[in-house]
C-alpha cells in the first residue's frame, strides 16, 4: 500500500464516521500550513495568466478582446491545475513531479470533463432536480480520476457511490466552505476598492485566488479521503451498475441543445427563404418607371 494512502478499515466498522466541520477545517488547516508553498507555486501560472487578462479587459477596445481570450485560457488552466493540485497532495510530492505524473492525463481528463458537463446539463434539462443532484454526487471524479486512476462514465459512477448516503451532509460541508470563502472576500475587497479603486483590487484578488484555491482543494481531498475510509470496498470496485442514469442524462444533455440548434438554423433558414419568395413575389416588373419619360424630360 502507498504510504500515502488512506487506511482502509473494514466496511461498516462503527468507529468510523463522517468528520466533523470542525475537524474538517483544523485538519485542512494543517495540511495547507504543511503543503502551502507547493500547491500556491502550482496554482501561481493560470492566477497571473486569469489577472493579466482582467488587466487587458480593463483597458476597454481593443484590449479587452485580447484580455477576454486570456481570460479562458487561464480559466482552463486553472481547470486542469486540479490534476497536479491533487496528486500533490495524495503522494507529498513536489511542483515538477506532480506535473510531469499528471501532463499525459490531459486529454482522458478532457473526456470526463466533458461527460461530467453534459451529465449535469442534461440533468437540468430533466426538470432541474437531476442537474443540482448530479452537481453534488460528481464533484469528487477529479479525485477518484488522479487518486484511483479511473477512467470516463466509471470516475463519475464512482464519485456518485461515494457520495450515496452522505448527499446532503457533504452539501452542507461543501456550502459552508463556499458561504466562509464569500464573505471573506467581500469583507477584504470591498473596503480595498472603496479606499485604494479598482487596481489594488486586482493584486488583492490574486491573493486571495492563491489561498482560496489550494484550501478547498485540501478541503474537498480531505472530504474524499473520509468518504474512503467509510466505504474501503468501492476502492477495488470493478462495476458498471448505476452508469445507466449518467449515461442517459449525458446523452439528454448533448442530445437536446444539439436539437435546439438544428431548429433554429432550419427555422432562420425557412425564414430567409420565405422571405426571399415573399419579395420576389412583390418585386416591381423589369423596366418598370422606365416606360414613360419623366415630367422633366
Amino acid at each position: 500500500m502507498d504510504k500515502h494512502e488512506t487506511p482502509r478499515a473494514s466496511a461498516g466498522d462503527a468507529r468510523l464516521s463522517l468528520h466533523s466541520i470542525g475537524s474538517l477545517f483544523s485538519d485542512s488547516w494543517e495540511l495547507y500550513k504543511e503543503r502551502w508553498q507547493v500547491l500556491v507555486e502550482i496554482v501561481l501560472l493560470p492566477t497571473l495568466i486569469v489577472v493579466l487578462g482582467y488587466v487587458l479587459l480593463s483597458l476597454g477596445f481593443p484590449f479587452s478582446v485580447l484580455g477576454g481570450l486570456i481570460v479562458l485560457i487561464g480559466y482552463i488552466i486553472f481547470i486542469f491545475s486540479m490534476l497536479p493540485l491533487v496528486f500533490s497532495l495524495h503522494h507529498t510530492a513536489g511542483v515538477d513531479e506532480s506535473y510531469k505524473a499528471t501532463i499525459g492525463w490531459f486529454w482522458p481528463f478532457v473526456w470526463i470533463t466533458i461527460l461530467e458537463t453534459l451529465a449535469v446539463m442534461g440533468g437540468f434539462i430533466m426538470l432541474i432536480v437531476p442537474g443540482i443532484w448530479l452537481g453534488v454526487a460528481l464533484m469528487f471524479m477529479t479525485y477518484v480520476f488522479v487518486i484511483e486512476r479511473r477512467r470516463g462514465v466509471d470516475a463519475l459512477r464512482q464519485s456518485k457511490d461515494y457520495l450515496k448516503g452522505y448527499w446532503w451532509a457533504i452539501v452542507g460541508r461543501v456550502l459552508l466552505l463556499g458561504l466562509m470563502l464569500l464573505a471573506a472576500a467581500i469583507i477584504i475587497e470591498i473596503p480595498v476598492t472603496i479606499i485604494t479603486g479598482n487596481a489594488a483590487r486586482v493584486l488583492v484578488t490574486m491573493v486571495l485566488t492563491l489561498f482560496f484555491v489550494p484550501f478547498s482543494v485540501i478541503y474537498h481531498y480531505i472530504i474524499f479521503k473520509n468518504l474512503r475510509e467509510l466505504k474501503p470496498e468501492l476502492a477495488d470496485a470493478q462495476t458498471t451498475k448505476g452508469t445507466a442514469f449518467i449515461k442517459t442524462s449525458a446523452i439528454v444533455g448533448f442530445a437536446v441543445p444539439l436539437v435546439m440548434v438544428c431548429a433554429l438554423i432550419i427555422a432562420l433558414g425557412f425564414g430567409m427563404f420565405h422571405n426571399i419568395k415573399y419579395s420576389d413575389r412583390f418585386a416591381a416588373p423589369a423596366g418598370y418607371g422606365t416606360q414613360y419619360p419623366s415630367p422633366q424630360q
